[in-house]
């Protein structure tokens, strides 16, 4: 069982580091009733802070139906309607009362013909239940109008030494021996988030009879490096969709870089033709869903990316290859960073020609390859003497030329 499901709050005096904050909410929900306030919760803040678990928390404590909607899953005013009307128009079984929990509202579509934050905002006025919303950041412009029918409140990332103390108490519950300076640093690397720490904390507690400040280290280094190549392994070895699916659950990598990694490895890993025409068919299917996610912000359609990236190129084969492969990373982003270096040290020269023969920088750009081709054929050492001079080129902009 995972420690994060078994320490689960189920109060909020559990809840680390947000006593202020807490006792706001607690207000809030109970003026909601007794003067029919017409403003909604906004709760936000880093990941692993604590906000949705607070919420279910004070639910539990106050014996309050919790009806909660994930915002990732509901973009327009249809999903939302759907799922929250029912919620504000009825009244709960044996007359409890409820919260009405709208998580990560930060992909919510804004804009007039999908209605998500105008839906929204209708709602907060026409509710007699308190409506308390979560984000990361809700600061875009979009949210502007919703903000006005919110209260704020910033849950800020968990302190360091209360990281490490939230760890010291759970490693004494499970009777899991430990060295100070190791806890100190799973506290550390978390940055402040509290659920991140913990799961980080079992997976070092499973591979070891005592938590010590060097396997802390070795497994960081370790997951940085291996963590999408086990990814890939797990998606490239299986014909098994259960496998698959969780490959990439783990793994802190965008998802423009999987793309990258998948692209650079498959062709070592599927050698029938077949196999390899119809996993790069999957990855391109993907990067289409990617491309209307940047241009059109339809968030939803990462779980049919990550369906793709992982079950879709698992099945593309018949049956799994047996040879080894060594995944490597992908040499684009070095080609890129290449032709950067490249193209600013041209830049530099073209605005040095420019200056001495009073031309604009962009038609000096194209001049370059005149000057450097002077650099490169001309024997006459005096002429390209007084060009370096005339032009203050650099050493190392002259090496460039010549070559």
């Amino acid at each position: 069982m995972q420690l994060t499901q078994k320490y689960e709050p189920k109060s909020t005096k559990e809840i680390i580091g947000q006593d202020e904050n807490i006792t706001t909410i607690k207000k809030h929900v109970a003026e909601h009733g007794a003067k029919k306030v017409r403003k909604a919760l906004l709760v936000y803040g880093p990941t692993g802070t604590g906000k949705t678990s607070a919420i279910t928390a004070l639910a539990n404590e106050l014996d309050l139906e919790l009806i909660e909607v994930n915002a990732s899953d509901t973009r327009n005013t249809e999903g939302l309607e759907q799922k929250i009307l029912p919620a504000i128009k009825q009244q709960s079984l044996f007359g409890r009362g409820k919260i009405i929990l709208i998580d990560e509202i930060d992909g919510i579509s804004g804009t007039n013909d999908r209605g998500g934050i105008p839906t929204l905002i209708k709602f907060i006025e026409e509710s007699s239940f308190p409506i308390i919303l979560t984000a990361n950041d809700p600061f875009e412009q979009k949210f502007n109008p919703l903000r006005k029918m919110c209260i704020m409140v910033e849950f800020k990332a968990i302190g360091f030494l209360e990281t490490a103390g939230f760890l010291k108490k759970i490693a004494e519950k499970e009777n899991i021996p430990y060295e100070e300076d190791a806890l100190s640093q799973l506290a550390r690397m978390s940055k402040g988030d509290l659920r991140s720490a913990l799961n980080d904390f079992q997976n070092v507690a499973s591979g070891t009879k005592k938590i010590t400040k060097k396997d802390v280290l070795e497994t960081g280094e370790r997951e940085r490096e291996e963590s999408i190549a086990q990814a890939l392994l797990k998606v490239f070895k299986t014909t098994n969709p259960d496998i698959a699916i969780s490959a990439y659950e783990h793994i802190d990598e965008d998802i423009d870089k999987i793309f990258m990694w998948l692209d650079e490895n498959l062709p070592k890993e599927y050698t029938k033709p077949e196999d390899l025409a119809a996993a790069y068919d999957n990855l391109s299917r993907a990067d289409v869903y990617f491309g209307r996610i940047r241009r059109w912000q339809y968030y939803r359609y990462y779980v049919y990316i990550y369906n793709l990236l992982s079950v879709g190129i698992a099945l593309s084969k018949k049956e799994r290859y047996t040879h080894t492969v060594e995944y490597k990373q992908s040499d684009r982003i070095l080609k890129i960073w290449i032709a950067n270096q490249k193209k600013l040290r041209r830049t530099a020269i073209a605005e040095k020609i420019a200056m001495q023969t009073h031309t604009s920088a962009r038609r000096a750009f194209h001049e370059v390859d005149y000057i450097r081709a002077v650099f490169k054929k001309s024997k006459d050492k005096k002429l390209l003497e007084r060009l370096t001079e005339e032009l203050k080129l650099e050493k190392e902009e002259v090496e460039w030329l010549k070559k």
